[in-house]
């Protein structure tokens, strides 16, 4: 809240986080650790990555062949101009079942644009596959819903007045420069759901900088803004962040406690307010019993397993013991992974997507490097397995490879 540090790009001399690679990708490995420190949640911040980097991630020639190849209707495919939103560059039919089509309008889309209007893309991720693996990835370290939408427009007019989002936002300059308007937070993490959320911008901005392609801009949710184009075409990408905060723990452990009697039990509304005071304390001695280090495992298990995830599949091979051709990768598929000890056992614990995996301590070298992000030959995967387990490495990769939590690669030695 209140002032900014100054939007300069920041010298890297962090130490670098090699479980955050997603966030590596978009801001560099050695500012990772300053970034989760000092900024994550607190305050804007900006770095840069090459501009071919942001152009690999969703470029003019993947929105027009997004265009071409998927039928994309409103409202995920809009525009919008001084804050109103239109739909009207579609032609609208029905099928001989009645269903009702929205096809693009190129000539009435291309006018629009040169009025001032600007193109969003809602989802964008989903058909840009570099894009959807980064945000696939900051799911995956967040354990955070993840979504990039898509800015192009072709004038001076202003998408959207000032305002701010209820998550974090990264912004990729794509094509083109655009200048960002920060107006900085007059309340510390809102929400859609407050009861009193800020609705009152600050008069002026803390500051003005102008995005050309390759800049990255973080605003942590509540930020106010505004983007002006600086005419000429321009486009950049928002990747979202929607994290949870303490309500949501809050009313997962609602849920976790109806087990308890005194929680089921009724509140005793007719009687004194001492006695009610009393049954609210035993409420509250119920919560305060519980070990916090176990609650945030259960709830992080929780999240991991409630998370989204588009399908990553491995056909033709569905989990079938020793068919995995000698050259092809196995690496795990998208989603939150973790790997730990387990407890007064001999054995490992993965983690994917909320499920505990309680496996042989011989594998752990293996799997220790998937979890980190490499992939592996099934040879190379029997050669980091102890050898008295390495019986058992076919038998494993089919089972993990039929739950899809590892996948095998189509291309050999990818």
């Amino acid at each position: 809240m209140g002032q900014t540090a100054a939007l300069t790009p920041t010298e890297r001399t962090a130490t670098p986080d090699p479980g955050f690679r997603g966030l590596a990708a978009l801001i560099g490995v050695v500012e990772v650790a300053g970034f989760l420190q000092r900024r994550l949640g607190q305050d804007a911040y900006r770095t840069r990555m090459a501009p071919g980097a942001a152009r690999a991630l969703f470029g003019w020639p993947t929105l027009n062949a997004a265009l071409a190849q998927h039928r994309l209707s409103p409202p995920r495919l809009r525009l919008e101009q001084g804050g109103d939103a239109t739909a009207g560059a579609f032609k609208t039919r029905r099928t001989r079942r009645g269903a009702v089509l929205h096809d693009l309008d190129p000539a009435v889309l291309t006018e629009r644009l040169r009025g001032g209007a600007t193109l969003i893309l809602d989802a964008a991720n989903e058909v840009s596959p570099p894009l959807q693996a980064l945000c696939a990835a900051l799911s995956a370290e967040f354990r955070a819903a993840c979504q990039a939408n898509l800015y192009a427009c072709w004038g001076t007019s202003q998408g959207f007045d000032v305002h701010w989002d209820d998550h974090d936002v990264f912004v990729i300059q794509v094509e083109g420069a655009k200048l960002w308007r920060l107006y900085g937070s007059t309340q510390a993490a809102p929400t859609r759901r407050d009861p009193c959320p800020p609705q009152e911008r600050p008069a002026s901005p803390l500051e003005e900088t102008v995005l050309e392609p390759g800049d990255v801009l973080y605003l942590p949710r509540g930020y106010w803004h505004a983007a002006v184009g600086l005419g000429g075409p321009t486009m950049h990408l928002t990747v979202g962040l929607t994290r949870k905060t303490g309500a949501d723990l809050l009313h997962w452990l609602i849920d976790q406690t109806v087990t308890e009697d005194t929680v089921r039990r009724d509140l005793p509304l007719e009687q004194t307010e001492a006695a009610l005071g009393a049954h609210i304390a035993g409420l509250l001695a119920t919560l305060s019993s519980k070990d916090p280090a176990e609650l945030g495992r259960l709830y992080r298990r929780h999240v991991e397993a409630a998370q989204a995830h588009r399908p990553k599949l491995s056909f033709p091979f569905i989990g079938a013991a020793g068919e995995v051709p000698a050259g092809m990768k196995i690496s795990l598929a998208d989603g939150s992974a973790g790997l730990r000890r387990a407890e007064r056992t001999d054995a490992v614990v993965l983690s994917f997507r909320g499920t505990e995996y309680t496996v042989a301590a011989e594998l752990h070298a293996a799997l220790d490097a998937l979890v980190s992000g490499q992939a592996l030959t099934q040879a190379e995967f029997t050669t980091r397995t102890e050898p008295a387990a390495r019986a058992l490495v076919p038998e494993f990769i089919a089972r993990m490879t039929g739950e899809g939590v590892f996948v095998i690669a189509h291309e050999p030695g990818a």
